[in-house]
C-alpha cells in the first residue's frame, strides 16, 4: 500500500476507520476506504489498490491509542480535583490510571501536563466512556483550538517515536 497523506495537514499519520453508512460500504467494494488523520482529526476517503495492510486493521476506534505517561488533573462535576496519570492518549481521548473511577457518562474537565510544556492542555469537556477497576476511558468532547494544536504536538511526538522504535509498541 502506498503511503497516504492527509489532504488537510499533509501528514502520513492516517488510519483506516470503520465505514459509516451504506454509501461508504458500497465504496469499499471499489477500494475507496474512509481514513482519519491522527493529528488534525480530518476524516476523508481514499482509493487503495489491492487489499488493506493487515497492520491497518479496521476497528471502531477513530484514533490510535498511544502509550504515554503524563500527569493530569481532573475536575469532576462535583468540583472535586484529583491528580492521576494518563497511560494512553490520542486526539479523541485517553486512558487514565486511577483507583477512584467515576461512573460512565460522567462529565469532567482535564488539565493534561505534557513534559515539554509548562502550561497544561485543557480539555474543557470530557466524558467517561468506560470505567474499569484501575482505569477510566475518557472521550474528549470540547477543547479550544490552541489546546487541540498543543495536543496534536504531543500525539505527533508519540507517533514519531513509535515509528522510529516499532518494536517498543508491539
Amino acid at each position: 500500500m502506498s503511503t497516504l497523506h492527509c489532504p488537510s495537514c499533509g501528514t502520513s499519520f492516517v488510519r483506516v476507520v470503520y465505514s459509516e453508512g451504506t454509501a461508504e460500504k458500497i465504496l469499499a467494494r471499489f477500494h475507496v476506504f474512509p481514513f482519519r488523520c491522527q493529528l488534525c482529526t480530518r476524516r476523508f476517503r481514499a482509493f487503495l489498490t489491492g487489499s488493506l495492510d493487515p497492520t491497518q486493521s479496521v476497528d471502531r476506534r477513530q484514533y490510535k491509542r498511544l502509550p504515554t505517561s503524563l500527569h493530569t488533573e481532573i475536575l469532576a462535576e462535583n468540583a472535586q480535583r484529583s491528580v492521576h496519570r494518563v497511560t494512553e492518549i490520542s486526539m479523541g481521548g485517553c486512558t487514565i490510571e486511577t483507583s477512584e473511577s467515576l461512573p460512565r457518562g460522567a462529565y469532567l474537565e482535564l488539565m493534561i501536563a505534557p513534559a515539554s510544556d509548562k502550561e497544561a492542555i485543557t480539555i474543557e469537556t470530557a466524558m467517561v466512556c468506560s470505567a474499569r477497576q484501575e482505569s477510566m476511558g475518557i472521550r474528549f468532547l470540547e477543547l479550544q483550538p490552541k489546546d487541540k494544536q498543543r495536543l496534536s504536538h504531543v500525539v505527533l511526538s508519540l507517533l514519531v517515536g513509535q515509528s522510529l522504535h516499532p518494536s517498543l509498541t508491539n
